[in-house]
């Protein structure tokens, strides 16, 4: 079972979560950063009044007020707060269900985190996900929340140390699978949006769509530029090109940030070793493993290991000594 408490920039922050779920929603307004760590939730953050800046395994976002950012499980992530404002946060814990091969895939197709403009995304899909948000947001504040806005405040604390109505939290599980699905499937919507050229036809977005599904299932195989260029219908050349259109990165690229991505998430299993976990994740050698996680995260696997939550949580700030002493 999770703290009730939720850690924040060497402090924990004061907000009291429902009992007995592994799923956390909140309302942040506190101005305060969140330091590098990790989990195996998938966090979505919501701003409604003000904008963060978030790095995940070395990628920036810009996250404006009315985006969603899903950050998937096991990547490390940073978030920092420029100015006050109310965010949303919702939290679920997915390591007994990543198991499903579809979800997994979901997740390597998004990962580390998948931005929703609200800007650039279609008007019906924008009020789609969004509405998922809403539903989740009913469930686990019930109708208090329902009926403000989704930036009017309303007080969290009625509901504190509360448990959800029975099957509450598996209706909530049910609706984030909805959204994504609905987020996997429309996959192209969302990335490489900024960099996809007027060249790219949507014939072509779909067989690359098609083909990060493939790389998702064979990444740890020892998969080639040749041999998923022919499995794309596409010379060597040509798929190289509108690959690296498509995604932002060369097909390489990607397929490391792959095999990485599925390491961070091998690193939250205690009993394997580094060695272990670099030949399950694809890579030739321990030693080549330790370079590109380096490289990706800034951290040897040892030390990322160690960021994680639950092996080492953010120090408590003496401010809320007397209440965590009451509460955890």
């Amino acid at each position: 079972m999770k703290s009730e408490l939720t850690y924040v920039k060497g402090a924990r922050e004061s907000i009291r979560h429902k009992i007995n779920t592994n799923i956390r929603m909140f309302i942040n307004r506190l101005h305060s950063d969140f330091p590098p760590h990790w989990h195996t939730d998938i966090e979505i953050i919501c701003p409604m009044e003000a904008p963060y800046n978030v790095i995940c395994s070395n990628q920036k976002y810009f996250v404006d007020i009315g985006d969603i950012l899903l950050i998937c499980p096991a990547v490390l992530h940073e978030i920092f707060s420029p100015t006050p404002g109310a965010r949303l946060y919702i939290q679920a814990d997915f390591s007994g269900i990543v198991s499903l091969k579809e979800l997994d895939k979901a997740f390597r197709l998004m990962s580390p985190a998948l931005h929703i403009k609200k800007k650039s995304c279609p008007k019906d899909v924008y009020e789609k996900l969004f509405d998922y948000i809403g539903r989740i947001k009913e469930l686990y504040f019930g109708s208090q929340a329902a009926a403000s806005s989704n930036i009017e405040p309303f007080d969290e604390n009625v509901t504190a140390f509360t448990e959800l109505d029975p099957f509450g939290e598996l209706e909530i599980y049910s609706i984030l699978m909805e959204f994504i699905a609905y987020c996997a499937k429309n996959i192209g919507l969302f990335i490489g949006s900024d960099s996809v050229t007027p060249l790219n036809t949507f014939k072509n977005s779909i067989s690359l769509s098609n083909v990060c599904a493939y790389i998702s299932e064979h990444f740890t195989e020892n998969i080639s530029l040749e041999s998923v260029a022919s499995y794309a219908g596409f010379s060597k050349y040509h798929f190289e090109r509108i690959f690296s259109d498509y995604t932002g990165v060369t097909f390489y690229q990607y397929l490391q940030q792959m095999r990485i991505n599925y390491a961070q998430t091998l690193l939250s299993n205690p009993e394997l070793s580094i060695t272990d976990i670099s030949y399950q994740a694809g890579f030739a050698s321990s030693a080549a493993f330790t370079r590109a996680f380096r490289k990706s995260t800034g951290y040897p696997p040892s030390q990322f290991r160690m960021l994680n939550e639950v092996r080492h949580p953010l120090p408590a700030n003496p401010h809320f000594a007397k209440y965590n002493k009451a509460t955890v």
